[in-house]
């Protein structure tokens, strides 16, 4: 009998790769977040240019990326036009208009839609842009 350690072994390398197919599955029900401007709110909102001699206009309802790095701050909205006016965060921070439909269909990274703040209370300007 030879020891163990004297005995001329041959190595044997097996590669094998599993690459398992998955599926990934959205949620068909819709989350609350993702009506961006419920009637309540909608009710709210003062149409555009009402704010403009309001040094700090209140800002009612925050829609947001939740896989990228853009904010949007809403301050006025006209409902047949389907245009916003308010504080936007993203490449720069900037006040202006932007159209409720491009928000509406947009994604980020992952393929998720913008959503509403739930948590999110209207408050002025001033103290968006303090905490943002």
């Amino acid at each position: 009998m030879t020891p163990l350690g004297s005995c001329k072994r041959k190595r044997a390398i097996a590669a094998i790769y599993f690459f398992p197919t998955f599926t990934v599955i959205r949620p068909r029900t819709k989350s609350p977040a993702h009506t961006l401007l419920p009637k309540g709110i909608l009710a709210k909102l003062p149409t555009l240019g009402a704010t403009s001699e309001n040094p700090d206009p209140v800002v009612q309802v925050k829609w947001f990326t939740p896989d990228a790095n853009w904010t949007w701050w809403v301050i006025e909205y006209d409902p047949e036009s389907r245009i916003a006016y308010g504080f936007v965060r993203g490449i720069e921070d900037e006040f202006g208009t932007f159209t409720f439909d491009e928000v509406e269909q947009l994604r980020g990274s992952l393929g998720l839609p913008v959503e509403r703040d739930l948590h999110f209370d209207p408050q002025p300007v001033s103290k968006v842009m303090n905490r943002a």
